[in-house]
């Protein structure tokens, strides 16, 4: 009964709900009488106007239909085309549902649809074509997406790279010499690490300029070029006269391996130090085959090199200080001094520490475990094996202006243990308050400045305050940038100065940053702890195998 009311346009695009003359609609309809009565018409796959219809079926139920007259209920449509753009231009997606009626999506539907949102650059054409074929099959109202078009991001510029050409004494330490019969002797070095005059020493990699990248709509998204670094040049090198990326030894020696440069020191070879060759006192290198023995006391200008241990000794350095096999020294009762003293301008490097006192203004690496030991470090510590499995802080103290990494922090049923990483925290909250103070006042006196009338004073006085004025505009701009820089070091300290540790934290350690302390009193897997500023926080990490 509901057919009669229902009429094709003139293409028969569409149906609409026509009221004939003397005619009236009793009887109550559902949604479903509708339907079906456009699938008898064969348009059932027409796009239906589902408000319209309920409103229609209501107004009916209700014995009012007269406002409804030649009212659209479903119309053929053709497939839909949308572009999705990201906001950077960088990434576009095509979405098409399929058609109610209508033919389906068409190849120059498509090229309009790049055409009117600019995407020149970038295009999937493989994409398209499955996007085509799909978009045939589709059901009405189906809907089927992909990515179209990919930007080109920039490759950022390359910084400078250095790369040493002669070994590192420092990898000696973690890799032990070979013997002809296949066994490794802990003790052995191998050959002293010397050069002769002209020898390449480092390769100067220049920074390159990047690659420009560009969006899907053709816009050039310009790369930034890295940040191009010379040689720094120390005493015994220079660069060589043909070739500026290259640096050479000028004297033989010692070749002391720095980030981007090289020195070459004298070198001093002793077989051991002890009571017979007496306290050695040294203007370059040293390189001790053995050991230096309990008591005796060894400074250089230069970096020192032990083949075996420090056994209860001081050693002070300029430069590195290289341990082959340990660094030792004697128990002491709690509040006593430490005897065997260790101290480097450098780095410190070693298989283990032992009731030791090291100090290095660089990095300190130990291998294997650092037991019942004062370390300090203005970089960071790490007690740790190259495949970061093993290596134990157990007992004493170790602070770090940087971070601490090990393997296990603490030992079960072992010694209480402290640890103090981001040391410098304090210092540089200060430094940034002192900062944010001292602006603060070059504000007020340029308020005050801006408050003078100017008119009303004499020339000359007049000229002062503008240069004042001048002179305090400048020196605002400097403390910002100088507050800008310090305050993203301060940030990136926060989130780089933690204490990592690749195994197991056990109880009894004390993990302190600032003025905050963790005490734990269980234990806990693969962990980051780090500090916000106003609280510590430990954070589960996973670990992969290497």
């Amino acid at each position: 009964m509901i057919e009669k009311f229902l009429a094709f346009s003139e293409k028969k695009s569409a149906v609409h709900f026509v009221i004939p003359e003397d005619t009236s609609l009793t009887s109550p309809i559902a949604y479903s009488d509708i339907d079906n009565a456009l699938s008898a018409m064969g348009v059932g796959h027409y796009y239906q106007y589902q408000s319209n219809i309920d409103e229609i079926t209501a107004a009916i139920n209700n014995g009012d239909i007269t406002s409804f007259n030649n009212v659209m209920i479903a119309q053929c449509l053709d497939a839909q085309l949308v572009v999705h753009m990201q906001d950077d231009e960088m990434k576009a997606s095509m979405t098409v549902t399929g058609a109610y009626g209508g033919h389906p999506v068409r190849g120059p539907e498509i090229i309009q649809a790049l055409t009117e949102n600019s995407i020149t650059k970038g295009v999937k054409k493989e994409a398209l074509k499955v996007l085509l074929l799909k978009g045939k099959d589709l059901a009405p109202g189906e809907t089927y997406s992909d990515v179209i078009a990919i930007g080109r991001e920039a490759v950022e510029g390359q910084d400078t790279q250095f790369e040493a050409l002669v070994p590192n004494i420092h990898e000696r330490v973690l890799q032990p010499q070979e013997t002809d019969d296949g066994h490794v002797d802990m003790r052995d070095l191998g050959n002293v690490i010397s050069v002769k005059q002209n020898t390449p020493l480092m390769r100067r990699i220049p920074a390159t300029q990047g690659t420009s990248g560009k969006t899907i709509t053709g816009k050039i998204i310009t790369a930034t070029p890295g940040t191009d670094t010379p040689f720094q040049v120390y005493p015994g090198s220079s660069i060589s006269p043909t070739d500026p990326n290259l640096l050479i030894a000028d004297i033989d020696g010692t070749p002391l391996i720095n980030k981007s440069g090289v020195g070459i020191d004298n070198l001093l070879t002793l077989k051991t130090v002890n009571a017979t060759s007496g306290h050695v006192s040294f203007e370059g290198s040293i390189f001790i085959q053995q050991d230096i023995e309990s008591g005796m006391k060894v400074t250089a200008t230069g970096s020192i090199t032990v083949g075996g241990f420090i056994e209860n000794a001081e050693v002070t350095a300029k430069h590195d200080i290289t341990v082959m096999h340990g660094i030792i020294g004697r128990p002491v009762q709690d509040g006593e001094p430490l005897t065997c003293i260790v101290s480097s301008e450098g780095t410190i490097t070693s298989k283990l520490a032992q009731n030791a006192h090291l100090m290095a203004h660089k990095d300190i690496h130990i291998t294997l475990h650092a037991n019942h030991c004062l370390i300090e470090s203005l970089g960071s510590i790490f007690v740790i094996d190259k495949a970061e499995r093993n290596g134990t802080i157990s007992g004493g103290n170790l602070i770090a202006n940087g971070a601490i990494k090990t393997a296990n922090l603490g030992i079960e049923g072992g010694a209480y243990t402290k640890v103090q990483a981001f040391h410098d925290f304090e210092t540089q909250k200060e430094g940034l308050h002192l900062l944010q103070k001292q602006i603060n006042e070059v504000k007020t006196q340029l308020i005050k400045i801006s408050n003078i009338q100017m008119e009303q004073q004499p020339s000359e006085l007049a000229e002062k305050i503008l240069r004042s004025k001048e002179k305090s505009e400048q020196d605002l701009q400097v403390l910002g940038s100088k507050l800008q820089r310090e305050q993203i070091t301060f940030n990136n300290g926060l989130k780089d100065n933690t204490v990592f540790v690749t195994n197991k934290i056990f109880p009894r350690v004390d993990v302190q940053f600032n003025t905050h302390h963790l005490v734990t009193k269980r234990e806990y897997s693969p962990s980051k702890i780090s500090y916000s500023g106003y609280e510590i926080d430990v954070e589960p990490i996973m670990i992969k195998k290497k």
